[in-house]
This record gives C-alpha cells, structure tokens and sequence, in this order.
C-alpha cells in the first residue's frame, strides 16, 4: 500500500499506481521520460532514519532527480508498420487515423488464368477475359491456348511437311513398282525354290521389289522412275493445306479434358468425338486428292503399253474430263475411302481399348498405335487393290483392257474377281513375293498350245 501510495504522488519516475499512467502526461508535455538503467540519471536520497508516521500514512524522504548536463542527442522518430487489430473494434463507422492509412505494397505473384493477349496500338498489352471462339473445346468447355504458341508450332510443321515431300519423293519408285504390281503387270519370270525343312513341293516365287525397280530403270532411265511425281507431290500439298477447311468450318477443336493432369482412360464420349472428328478430315482429304491420285495411277499405268496420253498436270485433267466427263476425275474414291476409313477405325478402336484396359506408357502406346495400323492395313488391304484398278478402268491404255485387266461396272465386281483370280493380295508383301495357288492349279489344268498338240 505503500508503494502505490508513493507512486501517485510522485508521478515523475514513470511508473503510475492503478489506473492511472503518468508517462502518457510526459508525452503530452514534450518532457523525455526517465528509464530505468540509464546512466544519465542519478538519484540522490537522504536516509531518515526515523519516520514520522502522520495519520497511519508512512512518509519517505522526498527524492530528487539530477540531470546531467549534457543534453541528450535526438533520435530518429521510429515508423512502425502499423498492426492490424485482432479484435474488431465496435465503432465500424470510424474514420482511420493518419497513422492507419499507410499503404504498404508487398510484391507477390498471383496464379491467373492464361488469355489471348492482343497488343492495341498506342497502349499497352492487354488481356482479354473473352477467349476466341474457335478455341472451344468438345462438351462446350474453353481452350485457352495461346496465338504464340501456334505460331512457334508452324515452323515446325512446315519442317516436317518438307521432311514428308522428301521422303515421298525418295521413295517414289518403290511406289511406282507396287502400283504395277496391283495392276497385275508382271514382266519378271517367276523362279521355282524348295524348302527342304517345310515342303517337298516347290513353290514359284517372284523378283523382289528391288528387282522390279531394276527393271523400270533399264527400260525407262533414271527420270522414268519418276513418272507421276508431280501429281503425287501436289495431292500430298493439298492434303496438308486444306485437309483441315472442313474442322475450321464446322469449329472441330480436338477432345481435351477439362483437367489436364488427369492420368484416367479416355472414356467412350472422347473416343466418338475423335472418330468423328477424324471421318470429317478424312472426307476433306480424299475429296480433295482424288483427282491427283487418279491421275498418278493411269500415267504409272503408261509404262505397260509405252503410251503418252496422260502428259502434265492440266493436260492429264483436261483429257480426263473430256473422255470420261467430271465423274472420271473421282474414279475408285469409294474402295479408297473405304480401305482408310476402315484402318482408320480399326486402329482408333484397339488404341482405345489399350488404353482403357492395359497399363502403357505414353511412348508404348504410340508404338503400340503404329503396329495396330500396318495390321489394319493388311487386313483391308484388298480394297486398296480394288481402288487402284478402278481408278484406271475404262482408260485408252494397254494395262486397263482385256486381257490384262477385264471390264468392271462397279467396283464390286471387281473385288469378287480379285478373290477369284487370288489377285486380291497383290503387292501386299513387296519382298516375299510367290505365284498364288490359284494361278498355279489353272496353269496346270490348261490344256497345252495347239501347235504343241500338233507336233506331238
């Protein structure tokens, strides 16, 4: 009691009793508040050694404070960040005090979606929140990629592009040599082997794909190899430049997931959707270059009889039509476009049940799609045969007339020949080449020339 009686009467050390708090009246009156440990202060004291007590109250001697004479330096006034409050206060209505309305601005990196940004003339870049209407996705989601990126794509894909015109082009005559051979040409004598550890009967198997390039460069030199590369050329420039028209028509974005990071199967909803998509580019795509590819093959097929009907890309175009009307340019596009819808959809739906039901990687899953298109291919692969001796029905050429190739109404017809004559594989295997069985036992069962019936 005694104690918090001296400190309310002597209010200058600094240290208010109770309620009350004298530093804030030092504060107020400019004079420096005293501290505990500073040196600068002395206190000096005199010792009574009896106190009178006065009415129960205890007296001390009265305490006087020295000052030392040198004053003290000023110090910088302290800018604290003001502290925001834990508990709200209850007058939400007040206005801040000047010491509140310090702004401090802390750098941070706030994640924000990707948009199309367009520079306007005269400002800055800007975002847009509207992304473009063709970057929609299947379902009605919104693709938000980005017009930089297409355009750092589209080098890449012109490099590529000029990587598959070379290798057309460098693998033309193999091409060439197959087209004869699903033409039924065969200008090469067929060898007889036996295969001791298999079979005691011999087998007739023809030259490889080698030899029958050897033989179209003795015959035609070195540029006739190249007969119908222009045509095969501009049909693959088509393909890349306008197999897409039908997609940007209709708005046709590839299926994309809404959450990317997804790892589950593709579901039956994006495997339509592809298939789908994927039909309508392949229709662009054979509509567009069937001409070309009807032109490739019956100017091929002049290396049979040595003709030069079919010369040049417009000429070639202008016969076509006045010999066969607008129709000729489009023969053979249904046992073509049947033969690659059906690779198309056989491998779609065994990549699709790989990937719902079997655990791959990403790059064993490409390799995987790979396989399960050349079996596809082999497996329609008659109807390629078809489309190639259809595109050339009818012509003025030797390779298209009895007896080489009989006269087909419909394509039809000319499949169920193929089966019957075992033509129907031909050129499938370009290096294991043999006589079918069926032509061997008609070999046999014809009856031998007449004039070797008469010299007998």
């Amino acid at each position: 009691m005694a104690q918090m009686e001296y400190n309310r009467r002597d209010p200058r050390m600094g240290f208010g009793g109770g309620d009350a708090d004298n530093s804030l009246i030092r504060r107020h009156r400019n004079e420096p508040a005293p501290q505990l440990f500073d040196p600068d202060y002395v206190v000096e004291e005199e010792v009574a050694h009896h106190v009178q007590p006065r009415g129960g109250v205890v007296e001390y001697p009265p305490v006087q404070l020295v000052d030392n004479e040198e004053p003290e330096p000023e110090r910088p006034e302290r800018v604290e960040r003001p502290s925001r409050p834990r508990h709200r206060s209850p007058r939400r209505g007040r206005s801040p005090s000047p010491r509140e309305r310090v702004l401090i601005s802390v750098p941070c990196v706030i994640p924000t979606p990707r948009t199309n940004q367009r520079p306007i003339p005269g400002s800055q870049m800007i975002s847009e929140t509207q992304p473009d209407p063709l970057d929609r996705q299947a379902g009605g989601s919104l693709d938000h990629s980005s017009s930089l990126e297409l355009e750092r794509c589209a080098p890449l894909e012109i490099f590529r592009f000029a990587l598959r015109l070379g290798y057309n082009a460098l693998l033309y005559p193999y091409e060439f040599a197959k087209v004869l051979i699903q033409l039924g040409h065969e200008p090469l004598q067929p060898r007889s082997f036996t295969w001791a550890f298999v079979s005691h009967r011999p087998h007739l198997y023809l030259p490889g794909v080698h030899r029958y390039v050897q033989h179209i460069h003795q015959v035609d030199g070195f540029y006739g190899l190249y007969r119908g590369l222009p045509a095969r050329l501009v049909s693959s420039a088509i393909d890349y430049m306008l197999g897409d028209t039908l997609l940007h028509i209709f708005r046709l974005k590839p299926y994309r997931r809404s959450d990317q990071s997804c790892r589950c199967p593709p579901g039956m909803k994006e495997f339509l959707y592809n298939l789908f998509r994927d039909t309508i580019r392949l229709v662009t795509a054979v509509a567009l270059t069937q001409p070309f590819h009807v032109i490739m093959i019956r100017q091929m097929a002049q290396f049979v009889g040595r003709e030069t009907i079919y010369e040049g890309l417009a000429g070639s175009l202008m016969t076509m039509v006045h010999n066969d009307g607008w129709l000729g340019l489009y023969a053979g596009v249904a046992p073509r476009f049947l033969s690659e819808w059906l690779v198309l959809l056989v491998t779609s739906s065994l990549s699709h049940f790989c990937r719902r039901f079997i655990r791959l990687t990403r790059i064993q899953h490409q390799y995987n799609a790979v396989l399960i298109q050349m079996a596809a291919s082999l497996l329609v692969y008659p109807l390629e045969v078809t489309g190639s001796c259809m595109a050339c029905a009818g012509a003025p050429l030797v390779a298209c007339e009895p007896p080489r190739m009989p006269l087909y109404n419909h394509w039809a017809d000319c499949l169920s020949d193929l089966y019957a004559r075992g033509g129907h594989n031909r050129g499938a295997l370009l290096f294991w080449r043999t006589v079918p069985r069926i032509q061997m036992q008609r070999h046999q069962l014809e009856p031998p020339p007449r004039g070797l019936l008469r010299g007998g």
